[in-house]
């Protein structure tokens, strides 16, 4: 059959008529895609029974189903399952036997009212299909419910706190990240005004030691401290040299003294002949 007559045969569906009380019954209908604005508005019709179709997905339209209960889709070509199939939160029974089902959505852990399941004959990865095990009768497909719902919040669970700490991480690098740009602006800065202060530094350095040259030629070319005691002590100054010249004077008064003293003394004659010579002589001048 074609794709267009099975088109066809799909638009002369009438999903109403399908419904009796609470099932809807789509079975053996041949059908590709889930009529799902057809049988949104019933919300009385609470059992599905899509079986025997050639559906290949589960879109994520499908999930605003949230009335259903039990939902049997064995015997398609399943293979996509919407990630948003956890929203159908009333689901009590579901069977997906008999399909091309390789993984379960992450969010099948959302399914906690989920007493029934059945996936046989499903190319399901290995470990999963030993976790839940074998839908041989109606005990083991409610195990089967309870241990898949089970694994699948454990699954979404680890794999959020995953995502969180990748987050955490994230961040944790990013503000490390942040604080050690921070930084290096911070030390760029400094460097930068290091770099302009340095010649002035210099500028300071060489000022100084220009003063320090200018301060050791005033030093040098000033007497010290020695040369002028040296320089009072040999040359004298002007009182000195009046003093030391009296001095002598009185010194040579009283050596003549003290010499005529003892000349008259031991030799009066002599100083009388002296004395009256010159009398004398003054005498006979005066006459003359």
């Amino acid at each position: 059959m074609s794709k267009r007559s099975k088109i066809k045969d799909e638009e002369k569906i009438n999903v109403r008529e399908r419904l009796v009380d609470n099932v809807l019954d789509l079975s053996l209908m041949n059908i590709t895609t889930v009529p799902v604005n057809e049988i949104k508005p019933l919300k009385r019709a609470t059992i599905l029974d899509l079986s025997n179709n050639n559906i290949t997905a589960i879109n994520s339209d499908f999930t605003s189903l949230v009335q259903l209960t039990k939902l049997d889709l064995s015997k398609n070509k399943i293979k996509i399952i919407s990630d948003d199939f956890g929203n159908l939160t009333n689901l009590r029974h579901l069977d997906l036997y008999n399909n091309q089902i390789e993984r379960l959505p992450l969010s099948f852990g959302r399914l906690k009212k989920l007493k029934y399941l059945d996936l046989k004959n499903n190319p399901l990865n290995p470990a999963f299909s030993k976790i839940i095990g074998t839908c041989t009768d109606q005990k083991d497909c409610i195990e089967a419910a309870r241990k898949a719902v089970s694994f699948m919040a454990d699954i979404e669970r680890q794999l959020l706190e995953d995502r969180i700490k990748q987050k955490e991480l994230a961040l944790a690098q990013e503000q490390e990240q942040q604080q050690s740009d921070a930084k290096k602006s911070t030390n760029q800065e400094k460097t930068s005004v290091l770099k302009k202060r340095k010649p002035k530094q210099k500028a300071t350095k060489l000022d100084n030691a220009e003063l320090t040259e200018t301060a050791v030629e005033k030093i040098e070319t000033q007497p010290t401290n020695e040369e002028p005691h040296q320089s009072l002590e040999t040359v004298p100054s002007k009182d000195s040299k009046q003093n030391s010249s009296s001095k002598t004077v009185i010194l040579l008064l009283g050596a003549v003294f003290v010499i005529v003293v003892i000349v008259f003394f031991f030799m009066p004659d002599v100083f009388l002949d002296v004395f009256n010579k010159t009398n004398d002589e003054i005498l006979e001048e005066y006459i003359k």
